[in-house]
């Protein structure tokens, strides 16, 4: 009796063995929707002078575009020649906007943001602002010097539009840099192959760049392609 007891109960795990193994790449498909077949989705762009003239009306008409990310300023002095003439050009067909500003490590902060808040004015913007800090812009700072900086970066940020901003960078220099420390943004990150990129410590990224190569109608050249990721809504970074 006992061992035909043990004969049943060895079954029954083993089948609840086997559900759990049928339903684990289900799982792991959701946690890991994009892949290298599912690479030509995109949510948004994100543009500089280096698009040139932007044909706006034909860019708003790729239904896949929810969001814009437009470079307007660098430093304390550059400001990007075509900021003013993207940001209304994209939201005059009704592309949801955001600004962002590239962190040098030659300039103080305060001097940065107060020429960023000059250029990037609180009414014209739908998304909150972004900081691009990348390995170049961040020469002569250590780590820390470079963490400081941005947390002061963030908070003038926030005092000002009344949200922290978006941090966006290329995934390792994130991870070598940054992380975990700033985990608690919203993230967004570059990396231009599958698999999708990953952060160090607990958190999560919002928006992954995984195209400098990408190809919209209204753009003559490449231009980024970036998806949401994680969950991560349209209104989860509106402004």
């Amino acid at each position: 009796m006992k061992k035909r007891r043990f004969v049943v109960v060895t079954l029954a795990r083993f089948m609840v063995f086997m559900v759990l193994m049928t339903m684990l790449p289900v799982a792991l498909l959701a946690q890991q929707r994009i892949g290298p077949r599912n690479m030509k989705k995109y949510d948004g762009i994100d543009v500089s002078h280096y698009q040139g003239d932007i044909d706006w009306k034909e860019v708003a008409r790729d239904s896949q575009i929810k969001f814009v990310y437009i470079k307007a300023t660098q430093g304390m002095t550059i400001k990007d020649d075509c900021y003013k003439k993207n940001i209304r050009g994209a939201r005059r067909y009704g592309l949801k906007c955001g600004s962002y500003h590239y962190l040098s490590s030659q300039p103080p902060i305060r001097k940065q943001f107060n020429f960023f808040k000059s250029v990037v004015k609180k009414h014209q913007q739908d998304l909150i602002p972004m900081v691009d800090v990348e390995r170049e812009g961040a020469k002569g700072w250590t780590n820390r010097q470079l963490r400081d900086s941005l947390r002061l970066f963030c908070r003038l940020v926030k005092k000002h539009y009344g949200k922290s901003p978006l941090i966006y960078s290329h995934f390792n220099f994130y991870n070598q840099a940054l992380a975990p420390y700033f985990n608690q943004y919203f993230l967004f990150l570059g990396k231009y192959s599958w698999p999708q990129p990953r952060i160090k410590g607990m958190g999560r990224h919002n928006i992954w760049q995984y195209s400098e190569r990408g190809r919209i109608r209204g753009i003559k050249g490449h231009v980024d392609l970036d998806r949401l990721m994680s969950g991560t809504r349209l209104k989860d970074i509106e402004l």
